[in-house]
């Protein structure tokens, strides 16, 4: 049975290794079953053209958050036109969050699989092999007749230190470039090594692995690191869990275990402000960690009390210090838009980014998505029917098109404070010299010249 797996194209000029698709594809290849990846978003492969690569195809698994699930239609149609006996499985968030809507919606999806999707896989390409029922396997939905059926939510339990290395010979791996301002030296790969947030911030939807922090033991993390750079030739990695130094004494250990392994490479990661101190920090430095990146997204506590965010702007401060302290670049996330945002207050953040002295500050609109509390707040029952495409992140390339507004910011004030906002903040002179002095490399030139042009883009477009 060959399975293929297909990352849909975005309109990005940063591609990253499509993480969750080549879990699947690692656990599908260590069972036994021909597996290939087709990344559409690295290879520029539109919609129209994807039907060449599935002729041989037995099943086609798709992947699909929120901006992409109207793409992942429109392949999902193409490769029916062709090969309208094929079964296609979709995963990821927009599924496990709407299962209904999504079946309803497009009706060449044959099978959804909700959550983490490692053993529900396993068991429904078993059951399709053997054309059986599947009202027994936990965490999937499906049609029957006018019904749609929703079977029992699979249980959390997977151990993370079981699950395969990511199989890069299946990527494009000379196709990735990191996002600004990640990018030290190439080829670059991402990584993931835990799952779960016990943070409960109102813009954040955890459908797919839940509120429990699990984790890769530290040993296997440097393993895996290892296996990367002397296989593929790695020369960056990008830690993308969601609290990378929430268990401290892991992400220490880790550190340790690459120093000790000799591992000379260069590696990013993002946490909280108040999941790190000195000596973290230092340790990180000492291992090849290069950058922190911080969610910070106010510097209002009235803003931050108001999105769950559980932090202080003086422990902002404080992590921001230690983080430059330690040699370390410093990033931080803001949102424009949040709830009790005004113009007051965005003004605020501004002061608050330069007076911190971040390297880099992302000014993102806040976009509630489905599934968050924000999305309830500000959305649900609205009557409002919103394309799903505008659901858009940060840095996908896409026209940022803000989904909502208040009574103090128009979506048109939001498109102009986040456009005001990072030019206020890079093109001041005092950024562009503290800019100047830190390049030590052409990795840093590279990183420099990549992010002014991503700023240039910004904060022209329309």
């Amino acid at each position: 049975m060959k399975i293929i797996l297909i990352n849909p194209y975005q309109v990005s000029r940063y591609s990253q290794p499509p993480v969750g698709l080549a879990v699947i594809a690692g656990v599908l290849e260590k069972n036994g079953y021909q597996v290939s990846i087709i990344d559409g978003n690295a290879l520029k492969i539109e919609p129209k053209e994807i039907s060449s690569y599935i002729i041989d195809a037995s099943i086609v698994l798709l992947t699909a958050m929120t901006p992409t699930i109207n793409i992942t239609a429109k392949i999902a149609q193409q490769i029916k036109q062709v090969r309208p006996d094929i079964q296609i499985i979709l995963g990821g968030v927009h599924a496990t969050l709407l299962p209904e809507d999504t079946l309803s919606s497009i009706h060449e999806i044959d099978i959804i699989v909700r959550g983490e999707g490692e053993e529900t896989i396993l068991e429904l390409l078993s059951a399709l092999q053997r054309k059986a029922v599947l009202n027994n396997i936990s965490g999937i939905a499906f049609r029957s007749g006018d019904k749609i059926i929703n079977t029992n939510t699979r249980l959390r339990n997977i151990n993370l230190d079981s699950l395969p290395f990511l199989p890069y010979h299946l990527l494009p791996v000379g196709k990735y470039r990191p996002h600004p301002p990640h990018g030290r030296a190439l080829p670059f790969a991402a990584i993931v090594t835990s799952r779960g947030c016990p943070y409960n911030c109102a813009y954040c939807s955890k459908p797919v692995f839940g509120n429990k922090f699990r984790a890769q033991s530290s040993e296997r993390v440097v393993e895996e690191v290892s296996y990367y750079k002397k296989r593929f030739g790695i020369k960056e990695v990008a830690f993308y869990d969601d609290v990378f130094t929430l268990d401290k004494k892991r992400a220490f250990a880790i550190a340790e275990g690459m120093i000790e392994k000799g591992l000379k490479l260069f590696w990013t990661c993002e946490t909280r402000a108040n999941l790190v101190d000195r000596e973290l920090l230092l340790k990180m430095r000492q291992a090849g960690c290069y950058s922190v990146s911080y969610g910070i997204e106010s510097s209002s506590q009235e803003i931050l009390d108001a999105i769950n965010k559980d932090i202080t702007p003086e422990k902002v401060e404080e992590a921001i210090h230690l983080t430059r302290e330690a040699g370390l670049q410093a990033t931080g996330y803001f949102m424009v838009g949040c709830p009790g945002e005004t113009p007051q207050t965005i003004r605020k953040s501004i002061d608050f980014a330069k007076h911190l002295k971040l390297d880099y500050a992302q000014f993102a609109i806040t976009t509630p998505f489905p599934g968050t509390e924000l999305y309830r707040r500000y959305l649900e029952g609205k009557g409002n029917k919103i394309p799903w495409e505008n659901f858009i992140y940060e840095g996908t390339g896409g026209k940022v098109t803000p989904v909502f507004e208040n009574e103090a910011l128009s979506r048109k004030d939001l498109q102009y404070w986040s456009k005001k906002a990072y030019r206020d903040f890079y093109l001041r002179p005092s950024y562009i010299w503290q800019r100047i002095r830190q390049i030590k490399s052409f990795g840093d030139l590279r990183i420099t010249f990549s992010g002014f042009t991503m700023l240039m883009r910004s904060i022209t477009s329309h």
